[in-house]
């Protein structure tokens, strides 16, 4: 996957807060680094995985983690640290 698909995945994804919210929640995930490994993060679920229903379901798993696994305090890669 590609940035843009990474985020229009994560976007989609979000759930918590207005639009305006997720959006620079996405902004912030995007911001970071951690998007550029989901495809060895995907490998690493797979092969973690009990069944091959879960490892199907692997790269899932790893563009969820990016936005769950986010939480404050904002890196200074972030827009809204920026701002702050």
């Amino acid at each position: 996957m590609n940035k843009d698909q990474i985020q229009a995945w994560v976007r989609g994804y979000a759930w918590l807060g207005s639009d305006d919210e997720k959006d620079r929640e996405v902004a912030c995930i995007m911001s970071q680094d951690h998007w550029q490994w989901i495809e060895a993060r995907a490998e690493k679920f797979a092969g973690q995985a009990v069944d091959d229903e879960q490892a199907k379901e692997a790269l899932g798993y790893a563009l969820s983690e990016l936005y769950e696994c986010h939480d404050e305090p904002h890196q200074e890669t972030c827009p809204r640290y920026r701002e702050d």
